[in-house]
């Protein structure tokens, strides 16, 4: 093995290791074990990689075979734990659920590969550990073989500060990790002629089944390797069954798997299989699921009975003990499953499947585990690799202003808007291998999470649809937009407040729990959406009636939940008056439901010293893990930036995500991170490193620092307004269905002189602010010198301040198309004043 490169022969190798016990990385890396003790490596690949884990060993030795750990981690402190940072048991069969793998070796002197079953998609650091005593194992080669290669970085942007730079590389990093081209996806079950072969696995339940209460599950089971696994009333969580093999036992456990994880797992009994029942061929398996009593039969023997049972679904709203089957089971487990029957107390079919080849197409769609149909975008790379309309808020713009795979957003755009309650509750959460819902019935519970998520969608289906300008798209889902409008009208109270029942008022922090009363993300989320309904609507030719709604919810929002004297937009009417909820405050500034209060800037900007800000402070519960969130923070940045105070805005940014992207912290991942407690270290090791929410600086650099976005969809009309920060240069190059957009600037800000140097495809406007102007699409560049006048020259070397006064409005310039007298100059020099 090449201990010099980082890539072998199409292989991601480690960078750098670390070893235990003895070790000889002569040739190779050779671990020895004698009577006692344990050889280990550390395998450090400088920041987070992913793919399909390799291992070649050269020679395997000892008294029989030897048993090794593989382990993966993101984390720096996962990686000394047995089960590394995982398990995921959340949301999907799209990686990987386990983070550690057991493999027995025979002894052997011929060169062997080993891959393992399932991708890892994202880990810095791989531990290999040699078990058994008396053995040796030599590793020629170890590394993971790409999934895909990364998509180019379409859309470009650099300025003069190399650590907005660095932080920007790094983004556009997890933004591709964070996407999923159609199809990449690996099948996580094998659909044969004899049954379907399910390895342990998380829990994939059945979507036709999410409402399920009393039933009758009946399938067989042949067990491969250590046992069988199933479930009822799940969705994401519910009553499991693991019935193992060597120990002859049926174990029950309520939660999302047999194991602790982000939440408790309950153990419901164990019981022990008798000898009369064979356990050795095909099992006939009977669950019984009536009321609050679940009980199961082997081969018609009545083996375990659980009551008092009081189920809660973590995922959808629906009634407690009730939920679909679902197969999966721990670690090491195999067995092929067939002719599932459901049937409800009665003896009514409610569904059926033989599991066999024939049904293979249907089967993998209806548990989510095939490949994914659709381009998509998830919220993390290693876990949970779901799609969240949360998340795509942020990320749907990170993609346009870097790799412009517009594809994946509107592949996640189409795979949630299909799932749609008949009341109007729109999608906001899809494990990505479910297909679209087409089917007249109710789509499954998995795919609400929160209202607010759901409103985030539609304000990420504007921002598509300006970058884009896929009419066709918009038309097509407005039925579903509009539905949704009215399903939250209906949660509107007397003082014109929406008011959510808890099963909706989740938002990014689960471990907070729902938002009681009127929820201020949600309130402030629909007067979003309405806005952006009110922009979309012409393209449906409906009549805007958002926006007159809108404005009346803006003055609700400002009698109930704004307290005027602190300037803070409240988490709730039932919150702490002086609580400050990060994201909250924020999103209500940059949408302009807020009004100008001087404590915005000291609520949301870096705190002083070297701290990092709180994304909750005096909200009981909310404030006891002291999280540091960049999804939060991201959403005060660009609240920063549209009050003008710019270099707050870059001072926030510098601190948050310059944790991240210090390559001398054992924790980089190369990417943005999920979140992080206040020393800067990941908030639990299980926390994701690559998180597509945390993306922020991707879109905000570009957007606010060369001050470039889109006035009409497609980039047919856009502005350029940026915002000085006492940068010398920003350079910018965006791909757009306009053509190609070039922003330059350069400044000398302590001189108060500069340059806005503009690419301007012929068939689009763009309007500078300041100077203020429109100027037409040409051949050449335009070049606008910017002179400021010296009593406006606001300029330190300790801090740099924003120059207020920034015109508001344009007044366009007639521009002629090339072949005129514009056409026939490269460069426009105007020579103009900021205003005051």
């Amino acid at each position: 093995m090449d201990k010099n490169s980082s890539k072998t022969a199409g292989l991601i190798t480690p960078s750098k290791w670390s070893c235990k016990g003895y070790v000889d990385i002569a040739e190779g890396f050779k671990l020895s074990n004698g009577s006692d003790g344990f050889s280990e490596i550390i395998f450090d690949y400088g920041s987070a990689v992913g793919g399909m884990p390799i291992l070649e060993t050269s020679n395997v030795s000892g008294d029989g075979a030897a048993e090794i750990d593989i382990i993966f981690s993101e984390t720096y402190a996962g990686i000394e734990k047995e089960t590394g940072d995982g398990p995921f048991f959340l949301f999907s069969n799209a990686m990987d659920t386990y983070r550690v793998h057991t493999q027995t070796l025979e002894p052997s002197e011929i060169k062997t590969l080993l891959q393992l079953p399932f991708a890892q998609r994202s880990q810095r650091y791989q531990r290999v550990v040699l078990k058994t005593p008396n053995s040796s194992l030599h590793i020629s080669s170890i590394g993971y073989r790409l999934i895909r290669p990364p998509n180019p970085t379409v859309n470009t942007f650099s300025c003069s500060n190399n650590l907005l730079n660095k932080i920007w590389k790094d983004g556009v990093r997890t933004v591709d990790a964070c996407t999923v081209e159609a199809e990449e996806t690996a099948e996580a079950w094998e659909v044969t002629e004899s049954g379907t072969r399910i390895l342990g696995q998380h829990w994939a339940p059945c979507r036709h089944g999410t409402r399920w209460g009393d039933v009758k599950v009946q399938f067989e089971v042949k067990i491969e390797k250590g046992g069988a696994s199933w479930g009822v009333h799940m969705v994401a969580n519910g009553l499991i069954f693991c019935l193992d093999l060597a120990k002859r036992s049926l174990a029950a456990f309520e939660g999302l798997s047999n194991t602790n994880g982000v939440f408790p797992t309950m153990s419901r009994g164990c019981w022990d299989v008798t000898p009369d029942i064979a356990l050795h061929y095909w099992i006939s398996v009977t669950t019984i699921a009536t009321g609050s009593t679940v009980s199961v039969r082997l081969n018609g023997v009545e083996v375990a009975s659980i009551s008092n049972l009081d189920i809660h679904p973590i995922l959808g709203g629906s009634q407690n003990n009730t939920g679909s089957v679902a197969f999966g089971g721990p670690q090491g487990y195999v067995s092929i499953y067939r002719q599932l029957q459901v049937t409800d107390l009665l003896g009514e079919s409610l569904y059926h499947n033989e599991l066999l080849l024939a049904d293979k197409q249907r089967t993998l769609a209806d548990f989510a585990v095939g490949t994914n149909a659709h381009s998509c975008t998830i919220d993390g790379a290693k876990r949970d690799r779901a799609l969240f309309g949360g998340d795509l808020f942020v990320m749907g713009r990170s993609i346009c202003y870097s790799t412009a795979n517009i594809d994946a957003i509107l592949g996640s755009i189409l795979l949630l808007t299909s799932h749609q309650t008949s009341e109007g509750y729109l999608g906001n959460l899809c494990p990505i291998q479910a297909p679209t819902h087409t089917e007249m019935s109710e789509p499954p519970t998995y795919a609400f999470y929160s209202l607010s998520y759901a409103l985030l969608l539609v304000v990420a289906i504007k921002d598509y649809w300006m970058h884009s300008g896929d009419n066709a798209t918009i038309l097509s889902i407005w039925p579903q937009l509009e539905k949704l409008m009215g399903f939250v009208e209906r949660l509107v109270d007397q003082r014109g407040l929406v008011v959510a029942p808890p099963p909706l008022s989740m938002d990014w922090f689960p471990m907070g729990g729902p938002i009681f009363g009127a929820s201020g993300k949600i309130n402030i989320a629909f007067y979003d959406a309405l806005m952006s309904m009110s922009r979309m609507c012409k393209v449906a030719n409906t009549k805007d009636t958002f926006s007159p709604q809108a404005a009346e919810l803006k003055e609700n929002i400002l009698a109930h939940l704004w307290n005027p004297i602190a300037g803070i937009m409240r988490m709730s009417d039932t919150a702490s008056m002086v609580g400050i909820c990060q994201d909250i405050n924020a999103y209500a500034i940059t949408v302009g439901v807020s009004p100008t209060h001087g404590t915005p800037e000291p609520i949301l900007a870096a705190p002083k010293g070297n701290e990092l800000p709180l994304a909750f402070q005096n909200l009981d519960r909310w404030d006891e893990k002291k999280v540091v969130s960049p999804y939060a923070s991201g959403f005060a940045a660009e609240a920063l930036f549209e009050r003008g105070h710019g270099c707050s805005a870059v001072e926030l940014i510098e601190r948050v995500w310059g944790v991240m992207a210090d390559e001398t912290n054992p924790n980089y991942s190369g990417g943005h991170w999920e979140a992080m407690k206040q020393d800067g270290t990941p908030i639990t090791d299980d926390t994701s490193l690559m998180h597509g929410w945390s993306t922020w600086p991707v879109f905000l650099l570009p957007r606010y620092l060369a001050g470039v976005l889109p006035q009409e969809p497609g980039w047919t009309r856009w502005k350029v307004q940026p915002v000085l920060v006492g940068l010398e240069n920003v350079d910018v190059s965006l791909s757009t269905p306009a053509g190609q957009i070039g922003v330059s600037l350069q400044m000398q800000e302590s001189l108060g002189t500069g340059s806005i140097v503009l690419d301007v495809p012929i068939g689009s406007v763009a309007e500078v602010f300041p100077p203020s102007q429109s100027i037409t699409g040409q051949k050449g560049k335009v070049t606008i010198k910017i002179q400021i006048p010296n009593e406006e020259i606001v300029h330190s070397r300790a801090k740099c301040e924003e120059i207020d006064g920034v015109p508001k409005t344009s007044s366009p310039i007639s521009g002629k198309p090339a072949g005129g007298w514009l056409g026939q100059i490269s460069v426009l020099r105007l020579l103009l004043k900021w205003l005051s």
